[in-house]
């Protein structure tokens, strides 16, 4: 007989240079998404990232969602924030007509 897949929902932030070890381990996709979401506003903070983890499963992840800012990017694995990409340096994509 196999076991039921658990899954799990872990949170970490995106920092410039560094993407810090899981702040967060829930079984509620949506608390989740509301600790990156809020975790992305925290100073010297990028993004907040969920990723969806099967236990006692060795590669079974899965990118969920990204938040910048306490927005939530289109694609979770892209952010629509360059600063995402460069490492902290440079700016927010953003239309600026100069």
């Amino acid at each position: 007989m196999t076991r039921p897949e658990r899954v799990v929902y872990a949170v970490h932030a995106v920092r410039p240079q560094e993407i810090s070890a899981i702040t967060l381990i829930s079984f509620n996709l949506k608390k989740a998404e509301e600790y990156a979401a809020t975790l992305s506003t925290d100073p010297g903070v990028l993004a907040g990232a969920v990723t969806r983890l099967v236990v006692d499963a060795l590669g079974h992840r899965t990118a969920v969602a990204l938040y910048v800012a306490g927005v939530r990017q289109e694609v979770p694995w892209i952010s629509n924030d360059r600063r995402i990409a460069a490492n902290g340096h440079g700016q927010a994509s953003k239309y600026s007509p100069h």
